[in-house]
């Protein structure tokens, strides 16, 4: 007889579906949710028609951001994070995580990476990344001067 799973337990799992629906790498979701990596990847093959990927994680969100665009993107992505979870907390709440995807596909009408996603709240809740409003247009943005584009306000450069 299978073991009753408590409410949590199922959100857990819930979230855990959704974020392998959304191609979140297996690795994070197991993070995340402390589910284990095989039946994670199970679910993976049954949601997905080719293999999850392989390979080393990307170390920080400055490999996802190449140009003032996905620098905005981003940036905005972290935004309507930290307005739904407010708070000075540096681990990435899940099931906030998708919230936040939703409500920025809602706002931006595009759907966005959720590996940069996740690696972008991460990295500014952890200060891995510094969050810093712009002097001129006030929009907080990503920054760090080891990456080209994320040395000013990419909304800036955008409106250049």
């Amino acid at each position: 007889m299978a073991a009753l799973l408590s409410p949590e337990d199922l959100e857990n799992h819930r979230v855990a579906h959704e974020l392998v629906r959304l191609k979140l790498r297996l690795p994070l979701v197991n993070h995340l949710t402390g589910i284990h990596i095989k039946p994670l990847r199970r679910q993976w093959n049954r949601i997905h028609p080719n293999s999850p990927p392989n390979g080393r994680l990307r170390e920080s969100v400055r490999a996802f951001i190449s140009d003032s665009f996905s620098a905005a993107e981003l940036a905005g992505f972290v935004a309507i994070y930290n307005r739904l979870a407010p708070g000075a907390e540096n681990q990435v709440e899940p099931g906030m995580l998708l919230r936040a995807m939703t409500m920025h596909e809602r706002i931006a009408h595009r759907e966005l990476d959720i590996n940069a996603a996740y690696f972008a709240v991460r990295d500014v809740r952890a200060k891995i990344v510094e969050w810093r409003r712009c002097g001129r247009c006030q929009t907080s943005f990503i920054y760090s001067p080891a990456a080209f584009h994320m040395r000013s306000c990419p909304f800036c450069a955008l409106l250049s």
